[in-house]
């Protein structure tokens, strides 16, 4: 078992080796998925390119296996370019996902990713560990640049979504759709948490991070059949990829924060948006993901939805879209977090959850105090293990804790305008007790401490005797 100490080591040195590549997109991602895919076949040594395929899902034929490419690339540079197309025709469901710029770096001497990757074997690595080690380049990479979209949000974010939409299971089998897929880490965490048998979908706008979720699921062992039939490049937004009347039982979703978008009048005339009479701001797409989100949400799901804490007061047309998600009673519970839920950024997230299902009252935590000291900078939990098991505690058993969370009537939310915001409803004024004796006692202690300074320096002057001396006695003696 190769233990999780070395694989944090080879995250950080492939980090350290591919400053290059990495500036020109996601090559290094690509090499590394190439290595690790041609090492499990290694592992396996298939027979030929069907026992390949029913084991692993794929086939590189030996002569592009990792190595061979290396070392023709080093005196061709188009070897690289040739091995992504190689692959692309031998395995057709996944033709879109090795096409890199790499190819046209043939001229740079800079092969230390490279000769890096070569140094390592990873025909011993399970599909967990393989797993792992992308997931923590992903990490190390995205958190280090602090990539408001592309990035996916850190581990603890995603089991803390995982484990509060796990506590909603209700069937055997789930739909799970990720409208901002990234890399699809989201959804392989939800899946690694669900006891039940689970479908997973996606959707990704970049291409480039398109190609990267491919890659990430192909690593974690999902087969390239529903790879390709259930992963989609499109705009969540503009709904042209999905059949309208698609559902599913759970929708996690860390959309970009407020994004701009096409605010085009005639999506008025859109069933998502149709009945609330009012669109988005073009500045802040926050409400456009949840709004189409419930679109495609089953009347018994349930959807979590990460947004900057801005979206629970600010007015206007996002105020109208809050006062009709709120009189819908679709708005489950609301719940504060503290520094670096998102990409450890130091700025406050809200995790909004949502149901088809009618909710008498909101839930809402406040566990934005609960925070790591230091982890926007240090790059490590935001929460503590206490707060974390707290909100998951607390959102399961709906209950109130004083100064941490409340439920909340629609009366009470209409009283305050509709606003959301998590200090209108719970009070978290901690009023100090002072003891008073003490307190005396303490000043008593000093006021001796002062005189016996006093005394001290005077004793000090007279021995100067001098004009200034005399004049800073006259004001020591003043003072008392």
């Amino acid at each position: 078992m190769i233990s999780e100490e070395r694989i944090e080591q080879i995250s950080k040195d492939i980090l350290e080796k591919s400053s290059f590549t990495f500036e020109n997109g996601s090559t290094a991602f690509e090499l590394l998925a190439y290595k690790i895919l041609s090492d499990r076949q290694r592992a396996i040594k298939p027979a030929d390119e069907t026992e390949s395929k029913d084991k692993i899902g794929y086939y590189i034929e030996h002569n592009y296996l990792f190595e061979k490419v290396v070392q023709r690339a080093r005196t061709n540079s188009g070897s690289w370019y040739e091995a992504f197309q190689k692959f692309a025709v031998t395995n057709p469901l996944l033709s879109d996902m090795f096409i890199s710029e790499y190819p046209h770096l043939g001229e740079i001497k800079d092969k230390s990713l490279e000769d890096y990757l070569t140094t390592c074997d990873f025909t011993g690595f399970s599909v967990t560990e393989s797993s792992f080690l992308f997931d923590e380049l992903l990490e190390n990479y995205y958190s280090d640049r602090r990539m408001l979209y592309s990035g996916d949000a850190p581990k603890q974010m995603r089991k803390l979504i995982a484990e509060i939409l796990n506590s909603e299971v209700k069937t055997e089998k789930l739909s799970i759709f990720d409208p901002v897929a990234m890399s699809g880490s989201l959804l392989l965490t939800l899946k690694e948490k669900f006891p039940s048998n689970v479908e997973l979908y996606g959707e990704e706008l970049s291409s480039d991070i398109f190609r990267l979720s491919k890659m990430n699921m192909l690593i974690h062992g999902i087969d390239a059949q529903t790879i390709h039939d259930n992963f989609v490049m499109g705009d969540f937004l503009k709904d042209e990829e999905l059949d309208a009347n698609s559902k599913f039982d759970m929708i996690p979703m860390i959309p970009p924060f407020s994004r701009y978008w096409d605010v085009d009048p005639e999506l008025l005339n859109d069933p998502c948006f149709s009945e609330v009479g009012v669109l988005p701001p073009k500045s802040k797409a926050d409400y456009a993901y949840v709004l189409r989100g419930l679109q495609h949400l089953s009347e018994d799901g349930t959807m979590a939805v990460t947004l900057p804490t801005g979206a629970l007061f600010r007015s206007a047309a996002e105020g109208e879209i809050r006062k009709y998600l709120l009189e819908k009673q679709n708005i489950h519970a609301v719940i504060s977090l503290p520094q670096g839920a998102r990409n450890y950024m130091a700025i406050y997230t809200v995790l909004l959850i949502f149901k088809k299902k009618k909710t008498d009252k909101i839930l809402f935590i406040d566990a934005s105090r609960d925070g790591v000291k230091n982890a926007t900078r240090l790059k490590k939990n935001f929460l503590t293990e206490e707060g974390f098991a707290k909100i998951l505690n607390t959102y399961c058993n709906r209950e109130e804790v004083d100064r941490y969370s409340r439920l909340v009537s629609l009366d009470e939310i209409r009283e305050n305008d509709y606003n959301l915001n998590i200090p209108r409803y719970i009070d978290t004024f901690s009023e100090k007790k002072i003891d008073v004796e003490a307190t005396m006692s303490s000043l008593s202690a000093k006021q001796k401490v002062i005189e016996t300074s006093k005394k001290e320096m005077i004793e000090l002057l007279n021995k100067l005797d001098t004009p200034e001396a005399r004049q800073a006695i006259k004001a020591v003696s003043i003072s008392e």
